[in-house]
C-alpha cells in the first residue's frame, strides 16, 4: 500500500500500480462485506425463552385437592397387608405424590 501511495504521489502510474490499487479496492470491499455480515450476525443472535408461570385452572386444582384427600384417606386407613405388599403400596403412593 505504501508503494502504491508513493507511485500515485509521484505521478508514476504504471500497470503494476493500477493492479495494486485494484487489489487494495478488492480487499476493502471484502472487509466492508465481512463487517456487514458480522453486524448482521449480532442482530440475529437468539435469546432463550423465558418461562412464564401458568395459572392452574380451578377445575384441575379442585381435582388435585380431592385426589390428595383420597390418597390421605388410603394412607390413614391402611389395610392389613403382608410386608411385601405394604412396601409396594407405599412405593406406589410415593411415585404418584411426585407427579
Amino acid at each position: 500500500m505504501d508503494k502504491t501511495e508513493e507511485d500515485i504521489v509521484n505521478k508514476r502510474l504504471t500497470e503494476a500500480t493500477l493492479r495494486r490499487q485494484e487489489d487494495i479496492l478488492t480487499r476493502l470491499l471484502e472487509a466492508t462485506e465481512a463487517e456487514r455480515e458480522r453486524k448482521q450476525d449480532k442482530e440475529r443472535e437468539s435469546n432463550t425463552a423465558r418461562e412464564t408461570p401458568r395459572e392452574m385452572p380451578p377445575a384441575l386444582e379442585e381435582y388435585i385437592r380431592k385426589r390428595q384427600a383420597e390418597l390421605d384417606l388410603y394412607k390413614t386407613v391402611a389395610p392389613e397387608l403382608k410386608p411385601f405388599y405394604q412396601n409396594l403400596v407405599e412405593e406406589y403412593f410415593r411415585s404418584i405424590s411426585f407427579q
